[in-house]
């Protein structure tokens, strides 16, 4: 393994560095005038999409009105995106579009810079097999992801010459260079806050490499540039820096919560297939770090600093990939990506047996992520069949027959599609003035005429997360800090929603229309939150989407109970309730292990399935989430539809259900003590208008 050392007999050290970022030959123009066209196709949204209905269109066009009424990020706003979202939604508004262009144009200045500082004397097709993968399988987060990784390896190469010694300072053009990709850097968190841990990593990985080579102005700056840049873009973006803060506790908050919340088991997937994947993900990532310390030209620090870098990613991949059972795809092509920055340090066999085995599981598992064929199995099976905590081979056997039909929509014509929406968005952009404010009319219009609604004196908020139908009918948005109740999901968040409506800040008018995700009890979103619009709000109407709820001249600053149980129960026993008229709220602490919190930080834990028990002699399942079930929701009676909340609102025979509640019970889908708790409290509490 080679030495450091500085030697009179080595030839001059390599000087060309960050200062010959683009080659010196010019002789290979077709070779150039693609990477040109492929970086404009993938990292520049020339065509983004237009505001939509459905869950992840409405907070995509939320986030951009955020912006646009100059909301407080951290504070008024808490999602896992922040002021500069619309670089990775890609969804147009024309008060973020300027912003979405030059937030995009400075990352793939960034990227494609340190790809061919990188690439400099190695073989083409690395680079080529990179951007048409990119084009192919990527997406916005993978590539701000894969960026930041980036760095770090032209760090390690930078630090590690091709003809050995030291490496050479930088000329005016490689400060440039490297300003401007590390300043790049500081966009990452502002755009999704998750992306904080690889912003800190990409930044101190680095730093701690320059420093202990005592280049000591060199490695603060890399750590300083990064910090400023966060700094001076989110003030750019018209936040106060005193808010910046609250922004980040707020991620942290999100994040906290995220695994447990929104985790999902294999239950299309045979399980051989779903466990298999993820042992091949972990094999692939044990290949990449014998390759690594078989890499004869990095140093030991280098290899170290590589390491970590890929390590702390491959964490980041792995929760996001595995977390839900349809990110599979995105996890082995973050994966494939990475190996390939990789490769352009140094080759061997086990890098390139690596990347083979993760490009094919790419493309294999690309099914999973195509939305004609989620389109297909919801028509067919009903949505969300998947979550009903029964193994659905007839499902499976469903989207095999179609797969492949899938697999040429998520294969080659998503290549295709890549330039030609470019190409598209280009001719509209230059060719037609005022192309993309007239497309966006129209899809508000779209959205307006799909579910109109009429003028409200005063300011309106959505529940559960159908935001784009209220952003779309002109009236008064006054979001709560979480505006999307499934994300609600620690006792912090859930209490700032509740302390939202009883603030003198509430919204005048509150659309509800129950929309729980991934098979949860529905009672749980914003579970702590359904007191306050019964103390405060009154019921208006109900058309078959949407109650409409009218907030009270008096705002109650809390609700009135009565305790009527108070028990230590077992995991996976019925428990009789008590009988009792009313409104039963329950409030249930139900903790992880220490292996289980160990699996939640690393992996997911085991879902929580709760069992209900109907006095007319039906059961019902559901998942639940432990930090939701703590700060408190409606028990009994069972609320399993907007309908079934309209009557709860209304107080109205001819809009009422049968869900008195007789029991419950509460056990994990696998592992029994060992990641759960065998025991939870059970606080039981009659709610009673003051």
């Amino acid at each position: 393994m080679r030495k450091d050392y500085i030697s009179p007999k080595e030839p001059g050290p390599m000087r060309s560095s960050f200062r010959s970022v683009f080659p010196v030959k010019h002789t290979s123009i077709p070779f150039y005038i693609f990477i040109t066209v492929a970086i404009i196709a993938i990292f520049i949204p020339l065509n983004p999409r237009m505001p939509s209905k459905g869950l992840d269109a409405s907070w995509e066009f939320a986030m951009n009105e955020a912006v646009a009424r100059h909301l407080t990020f951290g504070k008024q706003i808490m999602f896992t995106y922040g002021p500069y979202a619309a670089v990775g939604t890609r969804t147009y508004s024309p008060a973020t579009d300027r912003r979405m262009m030059w937030g995009s144009l400075f990352v793939a200045v960034s990227y494609v810079t340190g790809l061919l500082f990188l690439a400099r004397g190695k073989k083409r097709y690395l680079l080529l097999f990179l951007l048409l993968f990119l084009a192919t399988f990527g997406n916005p987060e993978l590539l701000l992801l894969s960026y930041s990784f980036l760095l770090t390896a032209c760090a390690v190469r930078y630090m590690n010459p091709e003809k050995g010694g030291n490496p050479a300072a930088l000329n005016w053009r490689g400060i440039l260079a490297a300003v401007l990709m590390w300043c790049t850097l500081g966009l990452l968190p502002l755009v999704k806050g998750s992306l904080l841990l690889p912003f800190a990593a990409s930044a101190a990985i680095p730093s701690a490499l320059f420093l202990y080579k005592r280049r000591f102005w060199q490695g603060i700056c890399l750590l300083v540039l990064p910090l400023v840049s966060a700094t001076v873009l989110w003030i750019q973006a018209g936040q106060s820096f005193g808010n910046l803060p609250a922004f980040l506790r707020g991620t942290f908050l999100l994040t906290s919560g995220y695994t447990e919340a929104m985790s999902s088991s294999w239950l299309v997937l045979p399980a051989i297939i779903g466990e298999g994947l993820v042992i091949t993900f972990l094999a692939v990532s044990a290949l990449m770090f014998w390759s690594m310390r078989r890499a004869n030209r990095l140093t030991v620090i280098s290899k170290w600093a590589l390491a970590t870098g890929f390590a702390l990613f491959l964490l980041v991949i792995f929760k996001h990939g595995f977390v839900k059972a349809d990110g599979v795809s995105s996890a082995f092509c973050s994966l494939a990506v990475l190996i390939t920055i990789v490769g352009l340090l140094e080759m061997n066999r086990c890098l390139i047996s690596s990347l083979i085995i993760a490009a094919i599981l790419t493309a294999g598992t690309s099914v999973m992520q195509d939305a004609t064929l989620f389109k297909e199995v919801h028509e067919k099976f009903g949505s969300g069949v998947t979550w009903s905590g029964e193994r659905r081979t007839d499902i499976f056997a469903f989207c095999v027959e179609r797969a492949i039909g899938a697999y040429s929509r998520t294969t080659y014509r998503s290549t295709w599609r890549t330039f030609a929406d470019a190409w598209e968005g280009l001719r509209l952009r230059i060719g037609r003035q005022n192309g993309f404010e007239a497309r966006y009319a129209k899809a508000i219009d779209d959205i307006k005429s799909g579910n109109p609604l009429p003028p409200l004196m005063g300011s309106g908020d959505v529940y559960e997360s159908e935001q784009s139908v209220l952003l779309a009918s002109n009236n008064e948005w006054n979001p709560r800090p979480v505006f999307q109740s499934y994300s609600a999901y620690t006792p912090t968040l859930a209490s700032l929603n509740e302390q939202h409506l009883r603030g003198h800040d509430a919204p005048d008018w509150v659309l509800f229309d129950l929309q729980s995700i991934g098979g949860r009890l529905p009672a749980l979103d914003d579970g702590v939150s359904w007191p306050a619009l019964m103390d405060n709000y009154t019921f208006v109407s109900y058309d078959g989407k949407f109650v409409l709820l009218r907030r009270l001249p008096v705002i109650q600053a809390s609700s009135e109970y009565n305790s009527v149980f108070s028990q230590k129960c077992k995991s996976g026993s019925t428990i009789a309730l008590p009988a009792t008229s009313g409104l039963l709220f329950a409030e249930i602490d139900l903790k992880p292990t220490l292996a289980g919190q160990v699996l939640i930080a690393l992996f997911n834990p085991p879902e929580l399935r709760i069992t209900i028990g109907l006095q007319n002699g039906k059961t019902i399942r559901y998942r639940t989430v432990s930090n939701m079930m703590r700060t408190g929701f409606l028990l009994s009676p069972l609320v399993g539809s907007t309908r079934d909340f309209a009557s709860l609102m209304a107080e109205k025979s001819d809009v009422g259900f049968d869900g008195q509640v007789k029991s419950i019970s509460i056990a994990p889908t696998y592992g029994g003590p060992v990641f759960w708790s065998d025991t939870y409290e059970l606080t039981l509490k009659k709610y009673g208008v003051k």
